[in-house]
């Protein structure tokens, strides 16, 4: 005999179900490929670095390096407050786009190093090959 409450839809039914709280087999399979990836890639960039074509930056250099963005946007930033509100000449609005292409570069390259502990470089600054 069924509960009236189950049948009314007061309680759930998947919770009876024998798998439920189960990871699926789909998202098992996924998590398996990026951890796969993400070791092949730790891998290659080890074998960069080993070989002399990447060098991590040092946590000092990179914190320099984003207190240095961080202060070129507030400067940046302050040139754009200092604008006049109507851009009615082009020289004007040439400058209010410069600008706004320009702190808008360096918000993505801020981010880009504060979302990144480790950074790699190269020596020469090209890409090495693959």
């Amino acid at each position: 005999m069924q509960d009236s409450r189950t049948d009314a839809g007061l309680l759930p039914k998947y919770v009876n179900k024998k798998d439920y709280g189960e990871t699926p087999e789909y998202l098992r399979t996924r998590n398996a490929l990026v951890e796969d990836a993400q070791a092949s890639y730790e891998a290659y960039v080890e074998e960069q670095r080993l070989a002399g074509e990447m060098n991590s930056v040092q946590e000092q250099e990179r914190e320099e390096v984003l207190r240095g963005l961080k202060k070129h946007w507030q400067e940046l930033h302050h040139q754009y407050l200092g604008l006049s509100v109507v851009t009615d000449t082009l020289p004007k609005k040439a400058r209010k786009e410069r600008l706004e292409t320009e702190m808008k570069t360096l918000e993505h390259d801020i981010e880009m190093i504060q979302a990144h502990k480790s950074i790699y470089i190269t020596p020469s600054g090209a890409m090495p090959a693959q």
